[in-house]
């Protein structure tokens, strides 16, 4: 992990991160065309909220091309072997297993990737079970009335506009969690010191607190750390003197090129996110940075359902919706999101743009949805759909 350059565009990110929000297009949500026209100058802050956007949007693929655009390519292609007689075991079981007796669990993302967003969802029943009650998460307003309200408007945050942020949080709520942002002020350890002291007010207010934090990329760093003394994790466990549970997922997930994917990133056959352990059982991380985070998780390469990645699927349990049959009074391409009945100005539970009727499909779980068609003159039509 480039933690030089990740500090540096973080740093970006917060002094032109506002602005952008408050620049969106009356509709909320920038279209292929508009987001196109952002990357003129080609410079990484660009690049990257480039890649934001195309993940508003479901634009997997394209997101995840503009985030690599200002990456190194590494010459080396060949990967590096996994150790003698390792195991994967599934990630989800295993983290919450290792959870029991912990007070805080760490989780990372890459800002760009909804994938790390839907494992962290497929992490809440469990650690609900144990007790888990406190969602903290880095992008949420601090004036958010989302406890109340039990779904996330647009405006509630920056990165939770994607539509599988929305629905990590969504499902957070409707088990029971308390959703709470600890963002700090500054940049730096100033950030990062900031940052552990708003989680660590839960911990004193709330003795009893059980917390999952779901952060991004290198704020899980429980070890030292180059540019700023102590991440935000580092610093947490000083204050509270607490051991957290430190997960990265960031590392070992898929790129738009192998050429731009860690060395040891190897996932093979792989069909499901998993933890490496040692013939003993005991978990490595790949990269051997043990002092780093305490667990790694590696995530297969994505397969594709009619250009949708098939992990918006949760094994199963949400499905495919065609809007072929649609009678489309809008002009394409055209925007589509789908929001519950009721949740006017929520982030979608999913959002397309479409070139033609039978380009992509939705992906929704069963229930009732308002639809939304928005053309790129902003005429706007409205369909409702139950998915079965």
């Amino acid at each position: 992990m480039n933690y030089t350059l990740y500090a540096w565009t973080c740093l970006l990110i917060r002094l032109f991160t506002q602005p952008a929000v408050q620049a969106q297009s009356k509709n909320d949500y920038l279209n292929n065309q508009q987001i196109q026209a952002t990357l003129s100058d080609s410079s990484e802050l660009s690049l990257d909220m480039a890649a934001w956007h195309y993940s508003f949007i479901g634009e997997y693929k394209k997101s995840l091309s503009a985030f690599d655009y200002h990456l190194p390519a590494d010459s080396l292609t060949q990967k590096s072997p996994f150790p003698p007689n390792r195991v994967f075991t599934p990630a989800t079981a295993y983290i919450v297993k290792q959870s029991r007796g912990k007070k805080l669990v760490i989780i990372n993302e890459a800002h760009h990737q909804p994938l790390h967003r839907v494992f962290t969802e497929s992490l809440l029943e469990g650690l609900y079970a144990q007790g888990f009650r406190y969602l903290g998460l880095e992008t949420l307003a601090e004036d958010s009335l989302i406890n109340l309200r039990k779904w996330p408007l647009v405006k509630d945050g920056y990165y939770s506009r994607e539509p599988q942020f929305g629905n990590l949080i969504r499902k957070a709520l409707k088990l029971g969690f308390r959703v709470f942002g600890y963002e700090g002020d500054g940049s730096g350890s100033v950030r990062e010191k900031g940052q552990a002291r708003n989680i660590y007010q839960v911990l004193q207010k709330d003795p009893t607190a059980k917390i999952l934090i779901h952060c991004g990329f290198a704020h899980v760093v429980e070890g030292p750390y180059p540019s700023w003394g102590k991440a935000m994790a580092g610093e947490l466990k000083a204050l509270s003197g607490l051991d957290p549970l430190t997960i990265e997922q960031q590392e070992l997930s898929e790129h738009s090129e192998p050429a731009y994917e860690s060395a040891y990133y190897n996932p093979g056959t792989l069909t499901y996110a998993a933890i490496v352990l040692d013939k003993q059982g005991h978990p490595i991380r790949l990269d051997g940075e043990r002092e780093v985070t305490d667990l790694q998780v590696i995530h297969p390469r994505s397969q594709f359902v009619h250009g949708r990645p098939r992990w918006l699927l949760r094994n199963g349990s949400w499905k495919e919706v065609s809007l072929k049959k649609l009678r489309f009074q809008v002009a394409f391409p055209c925007l589509v999101k789908a929001y519950y009945p009721g949740e006017e100005n929520s982030v979608p539970v999913d959002q397309i743009e479409l070139q033609n009727p039978a380009q992509q499909s939705l992906i929704l779980p069963r229930g009732s949805f308002v639809l939304e068609l928005t053309d790129s003159q902003g005429k706007t039509q409205k369909e409702t759909l139950t998915v079965k």
